[in-house]
């Protein structure tokens, strides 16, 4: 029995039927609150699934483009796939390389040692190391860059001048050191005209200057051409070949093969 007289059972009872009454509406109100995010979320909800997709179906599409092209880019034409053979010999042979190690050496060679020396020795036309040395560090000089505001080299900088340098004179190819030391200054002199070229297409210089400009880019361009005019002759002890390839002789007609000297004069007879 509680207070008034009421049974407990009673009281228990009433208690349970009250908090089963609050459980059921709490359910139906969270029901309809599903109903109702579910009838607002649907739309939403289909359009992000077309957007993603569309995105999906974008990527696919970009996929299958850019596979196409590399499919295309292994389809080489006989041309095409010589010119990367070729590339991949040259590559193989291609110049010394020199990189930047600690600050207690400048550079070094990178790979193979006896292999970097040959190649050396090939770009500068002389077996002399010290002569190696000497012609590379004036050739590094002459690019722009090459020495900073305090009058130093960094080691970066000095190793991409001197690689630089040395692809140019694997194209050139001296044959000995005097062509090696006009190789050199080819390098210079086409390093110092690109520079004066430069200068020419500075905005806002006066006429004059501009004309003075000009006039160092065409002299120092001159030079180049005469440098390339004196190795060629160089190489070929300064005589003209001409090379008769078709020689065609009608009927009636005469053919002299070898030298044909012409005197000074002939007597009648």
């Amino acid at each position: 029995m509680v207070g008034d007289g009421i049974p407990l059972e009673a009281v228990m009872t009433k208690l349970i039927i009250q908090l089963l009454r609050i459980y059921f509406e709490f359910s139906t109100l969270f029901w309809w609150f599903n109903r109702i995010t579910d009838a607002i979320g649907e739309p939403m909800k289909e359009s992000k699934n077309k957007t993603k997709s569309k995105t999906i179906t974008k990527k696919n599409v970009n996929a299958t483009v850019s596979t196409k092209d590399a499919l295309k880019k292994v389809d080489y034409t006989p041309e095409e796939q010589t010119l990367i053979d070729n590339y991949f010999i040259s590559s193989k042979m291609g110049p010394v390389k020199y990189k930047t190690t600690d600050k207690s050496k400048l550079f070094e060679l990178e790979g193979d040692k006896l292999l970097a020396i040959a190649k050396i020795t090939e770009a500068f036309g002389t077996p002399d190391p010290g002569l190696h040395m000497f012609l590379l560090d004036q050739v590094a000089q002459t690019f722009k860059g090459f020495q900073s505001s305090e009058g130093v080299c960094e080691n970066t900088k000095m190793a991409e001048f001197c690689n630089h340098a040395m692809a140019i004179l694997q194209g050139i190819k001296p044959q000995d050191e005097i062509e090696g030391m006009l190789a050199v200054q080819m390098i210079g002199v086409h390093n110092m005209a690109m520079e004066a070229m430069k200068t020419v297409m500075i905005s806002g210089q006066y006429p004059e200057a501009k004309d003075r400009n000009a006039n160092r880019a065409t002299k120092l361009l001159r030079t180049f051409a005469a440098q390339m005019e004196a190795l060629k002759k160089y190489r070929t002890g300064g005589q003209q070949k001409m090379i008769v390839e078709h020689v065609h002789v009608h009927q009636g007609g005469q053919a002299i093969v070898g030298s044909v000297t012409q005197g000074g004069g002939c007597d009648d007879k």
